[in-house]
């Protein structure tokens, strides 16, 4: 079981201008789970089937279906509906953390987990207030509730939730407890979520029944301001939250952030913000995503956002892979579950190739140097003043996890005495 205390899964970051590199906006996520957990990343396309044009079925329950939803990349767990990260075509980003709350969860009826809340939202935000908005009625209407973990990895648990969302003008934070919650705006700077509260009463926005909600359970006595954290936290302390803010506070010190900085941090083992299963705890980080938005009132090309992905296991062996949206974009094949009528672990391409390669091909230098050159490419036409064409760039996800498909399976040439 999850040890509630002192949890430890999940880092998600963003930092803002004037921090960045090219005032950029950068999100940044690693998905710790259960270590024998395939994630996957898909396309969501917009259009509606017989499947999915009245009703929505998450995870746990069926819900109604929206008139209009967004094309969305999701990374994932195999198992599930619902997405660990994402991001959607109007430049919508959102991560999701595990918080423990007073309010115990695993006796709650099934409803929608926090891995639902992120997609749907995802689906039907085209602006980092409006997904607020939406996880806010999707939390007040349904509450949270249903195992987070597929049963095959962990026992049936749960946990409430915390949301970092970001687009080109702004970030939100939001924390949740059961079917309330409260939202906190950031501008400007850098900010962090782990596995525990963080907002205490300097919220900007929350539930209505927020106090009435506190006040049921005893928890709140009605006097000044809720204090959320104070109220809800049943964690006494999450070390990686500290780590990360010092790792946030050295690499924004010069107002150069860049993308690089956000995936040099995912890849920080010794903070523990990389997870590897090495104390054989059962957790590791399983996927990981970072973005890179331009701000709205800089933009001047077709291309203004840019989602890399790893699609499997410990992101200092995994390549952070460019997919760009466009009205012809691809993800192709390479980075999806064979359903588990086919294979029960249900495993990808991808993952399988990682799986079968040996420590000394992750050593490769031609592996970071192939990633670092394509990252490089992107960034710049991000900063470019001049007209980029995004459909020249329909299916390079799926060409960059094909060409690291192949180095992982290429045996790296020996040096002869």
């Amino acid at each position: 079981m999850v040890d509630k205390t002192t949890a430890s899964s999940c880092d998600t970051f963003v930092v803002l201008p004037p921090l960045t590199d090219s005032n950029l906006h950068i999100f940044g996520k690693n998905s710790d789970r259960p270590s024998k957990e395939v994630q996957e990343v898909i396309l969501v396309s917009n259009e509606h089937t017989s499947d999915n044009k009245n009703h929505v079925q998450c995870t746990h329950i069926q819900i109604p279906q929206v008139s209009t939803t967004y094309r969305c990349i999701l990374s994932k767990p195999a198992w599930c509906w619902g997405a660990e990260m994402g991001a959607n075509e109007h430049g919508v980003c959102i991560g999701n953390e595990a918080v423990y709350s007073k309010i115990e969860y695993d006796t709650r009826d099934k409803s929608l987990t926090g891995l639902d809340i992120v997609r749907l939202a995802l689906e039907r935000a085209k602006t980092a207030k409006s997904a607020v908005e939406i996880i806010g009625e999707l939390v007040e209407q349904y509450g949270q509730g249903g195992t987070c973990y597929d049963p095959a990895c962990n026992p049936s648990s749960g946990y409430d939730n915390s949301f970092l969302i970001v687009d080109d003008r702004e970030a939100w934070v939001v924390e949740t407890c059961d079917r309330v919650w409260v939202a906190k705006q950031i501008k400007e700077g850098y900010y962090q979520i782990s596995n525990i509260y963080g907002i205490e009463d300097d919220y900007t926005i929350h539930s209505k029944n927020l106090e009435n909600f506190a006040k049921d359970k005893n928890l709140w006595d009605g006097r000044g301001k809720l204090n959320f954290s104070q109220t809800f936290q049943n964690s006494s302390s999450c070390s990686r939250l500290t780590a990360g803010q010092k790792l946030l506070a050295d690499l924004t010190k010069n107002g150069n952030f860049s993308v690089f900085d956000m995936i040099s941090i995912l890849r920080d083992e010794q903070s523990g913000i990389c997870m590897v299963d090495s104390k054989g705890n059962g957790y590791s980080s399983t996927g990981s995503q970072v973005s890179a938005l331009t701000t709205a009132d800089k933009r001047k090309s077709q291309i203004d956002a840019c989602h890399f992905f790893t699609a499997t296991p410990n992101p200092k062996v995994s390549l952070f892979k460019p997919f760009i949206f466009s009205d012809k974009a691809e993800l192709g094949p390479l980075t999806v579950s064979t359903p588990s009528e086919i294979i029960s672990r249900r495993i990808h391409p991808l993952y399988a190739a990682h799986e079968k390669a040996s420590p000394e091909q992750f050593e490769d230098p031609r592996l970071k140097n192939f990633e670092h050159e394509g990252i490089m490419e992107i960034i710049n036409k991000l900063k470019a003043t001049d007209d980029n064409h995004a459909d020249t760039y329909e299916t390079l996800f799926h060409d960059t996890t094909s060409a690291e498909i192949e180095l992982l399976r290429e045996r790296k040439p020996t040096k002869r005495s």
